[in-house]
């Protein structure tokens, strides 16, 4: 235990480096690589800018030389990007505003890409939402990346287009990575690297029918393209960044599961407060094995949102201070906050749940 003056900042700083090595050695890969990023930019771009906007947030109190020294651009987009991860727990939208925006782009989506073909019976096989799949999970949709980039709908349809537009985007976060992070080792692979891009799928479906066959009919769209976001968040964790066994990514990985897993079960507790008794049995009951495993108890009990604060604004709080250690694995902070683990059980736990989860939200969404 520790209860030196400067445990916060260090501790912070610490955090703060974790976080900008992983992004940096990403956005590497992305900078140098092709067409093939566009994919991975979508599925990573939320947690990029989270990790971004906070540790230019605490810089600016910690380090403001190095802050003011900073490129930190597109700052609009990266506010919109690090909010989608909240989900339903964004305090200036809740679920109802998040349902909206949901709404307005799938609305948007259907005036961009229907009733365009000039033969009207070919019309029945036209398509306006695309699907983004690796090693046949779903990663991300049109509708997700509408949500968590901003992206009209009409910017989606030219591939190559969009492409440069992201390379520009990851190129303005790379040049802010890679200051303020220009003095740290860096080591070792991203799980970039391991990516096979010929695990990549592309799929095209018509909204309304596929909405329709997927996680509860009871529900509105708005909700079930919600849905679909949770799914896609998770997957990304467990199917894409399972790869990456590089040790220095491992505290960056476990707070992207810790902090996704607690917003998406907050969240899909609101969804069901809201809409229980318009669900099916069968949807009731994935939503108990989700939300009532002992596992997502824990996550979201006690201590846990101080812990997640932490792993998001990078500075513990004051009553945590004494029971930090700079010594001990990621610095007492799992034990000051769950007294029954230490740091390898619970990242361990963690990873684990985030497997569970993504696996049931597969199985409730038929896809």
């Amino acid at each position: 235990m520790s209860s030196g003056t400067g445990i916060k900042q260090d501790v912070a700083r610490l955090l703060i480096e974790g976080d900008l090595a992983f992004s940096r050695r990403f956005l590497e890969c992305v900078v140098k690589g092709t067409g093939e990023a566009v994919i991975p930019i979508f599925c990573m771009n939320s947690y990029l800018s989270l990790i971004i906007h906070e540790s230019y947030r605490t810089l600016k109190v910690s380090d403001p030389g190095l802050a003011a020294s900073l490129s930190y651009q597109h700052e609009e987009t990266i506010e919109r990007a690090r909010l989608s991860v909240k989900l339903f727990d964004d305090s200036k939208s809740g679920l109802d505003k998040v349902g909206d925006a949901f709404a307005r782009i799938i609305g948007e989506g259907r005036q961009v890409f229907l009733d365009n073909t000039w033969f009207p019976p070919a019309r029945r096989w036209e398509t306006d939402l695309g699907e983004y799949r690796y090693r046949g999970r779903l990663v991300s949709t049109t509708h997700t990346v509408g949500f968590v980039m901003a992206l009209r709908a009409d910017a989606l349809q030219d591939f190559a287009t969009l492409g440069q537009e992201l390379s520009a985007v990851a190129q303005a976060q790379s040049a802010y990575v890679s200051q303020a992070a220009g003095h740290l080792p860096w080591p070792g692979p991203s799980f970039m690297n391991s990516i096979n891009v010929d695990a990549f799928e592309t799929r095209n479906r018509r909204s309304k029918r596929h909405f329709n066959r997927i996680f509860d009919a009871g529900l509105p769209e708005k909700m079930t393209a919600s849905l679909t976001a949770f799914q896609c968040f998770l997957n990304v964790l467990d199917v894409m960044l399972r790869d990456d066994d590089n040790p220095a990514s491992a505290e960056t990985v476990f707070k992207l599961r810790y902090i996704t897993l607690y917003h998406v079960l907050s969240s899909l507790e609101k969804l069901r407060n809201q809409y229980e008794k318009a669900l099916g049995t069968a949807s009731r009951s994935l939503l108990a094995a989700m939300l009532d495993h002992p596992v997502s108890a824990e996550i979201r009990s006690g201590e846990a949102r101080h812990f997640r604060n932490t792993l998001i604004h990078y500075t513990p709080a004051e009553h945590l201070v004494s029971k930090l250690s700079m010594t001990a694995p990621y610095y007492g902070l799992v034990e000051a906050c769950f007294p029954t683990r230490d740091f390898r059980s619970l990242q361990t736990a963690v990873a684990e749940h985030t497997g569970r989860m993504a696996a049931l939200m597969d199985q409730w969404s038929g896809t």
